[in-house]
């Protein structure tokens, strides 16, 4: 009788764990992500490192040179949003753009000469919070992301401190923070991190609602329309494939991108793919990932 009960037990517990409890496993057929890109393309993979894992599980799925360091540009703004949310900011509530957040706070960390996206904003416009949040996750405006580390009850220094604890709770080894825009080289990741902080950031609602909009428009207090585009632009082209992407770039690093990734047998996995000298390789490379997941997991 005790035998009968514990097999009912079992069964109930089996039927009552949701599927994304059970990690994925490799099949029998299983080729490194990087051999098998090579069989693919004829080529070598296109970056200097990379980082796939499981969103519900953090279970490693690819690795390769995942512990390099490297500067994270505009990817540590998932952090700055991961921060943000954290304040039950007021969506509504409208500020403005100044100089002393865009030139004023952010020229130190590039030449003279070197340009970095911003929001274009008149000094007397104002715009919501939403708008501002939205232009940090769309279009990786740098200004957006300092004004969102200026607007809560903290200091900006208590904000960038809070960020080094959440890479802190996050487990995140090689991440060192020192602005909240990614300009500063002094900030720094790992692929093996972003893809931690991928899975992390687009589980927040929020951050996954703006990071996966291919486009997004807004008017500002005084009438005028912005118009925003997603810098991932297969994202763009194919939105249902995505709950987030961010990208990052500089010179000195070339294309970062990390993605919330949908494969094409609806598996969802986080992928991190640092420095990549063309944009449309690293894209390329997150999507041909999503392909390999689904040959070689079942």
């Amino acid at each position: 009788m005790r035998n009968k009960f514990l097999i009912i037990f079992l069964f109930i517990l089996i039927v009552a764990i949701p599927a994304n409890c059970f990690a994925l496993e490799k099949k029998d057929n299983y080729v490194d992500f990087t051999n098998w890109y090579k069989e693919k393309t004829g080529k070598d993979v296109p970056y200097i490192s990379a980082a796939v894992i499981e969103y519900e599980t953090l279970k490693p799925l690819y690795f390769h040179q995942e512990e390099r360091q490297m500067p994270s540009a505009s990817l540590m703004k998932l952090i700055t949003a991961s921060e943000f949310v954290k304040h039950f900011p007021l969506w509504n509530k409208t500020y403005n753009l100044t100089w002393q957040d865009s030139e004023g706070d952010l020229r130190q960390y590039v030449g003279p000469r070197d340009s970095f996206v911003t929001l274009k904003l008149k000094s007397t416009e104002r715009i919501k919070i939403k708008d501002i949040f939205a232009s940090t996750l769309i279009a990786s405006a740098n200004n957006s992301a300092n004004k969102l580390s200026k607007i809560t009850e903290i200091s900006k220094t208590q904000f960038l401190e809070n960020m080094g604890k959440i890479a802190s709770e996050w487990g995140l080894t090689k991440t060192l923070i020192d602005d909240p825009s990614g300009l500063s080289m002094k900030n720094l990741t790992s692929a093996r991190d972003m893809a931690i902080v991928t899975c992390h950031a687009f589980s927040n609602e929020n951050i996954s609602e703006y990071s996966s909009k291919p486009q997004y428009t807004f008017t500002t207090r005084e009438g005028r329309q912005i118009n925003l585009k997603h810098t991932v632009y297969d994202l763009r082209n194919n939105p249902q494939n995505y709950f987030g992407a961010k990208t990052g770039f500089l010179n000195e690093t070339r294309f970062h991108v990390t993605a919330g990734y949908i494969t094409p047998m609806k598996k969802k996995i986080c992928v991190a793919v640092l420095s990549v000298y063309k944009r449309s390789d690293s894209e390329d490379a997150v999507v041909k990932i999503g392909e390999w997941v689904d040959e070689m997991y079942k």
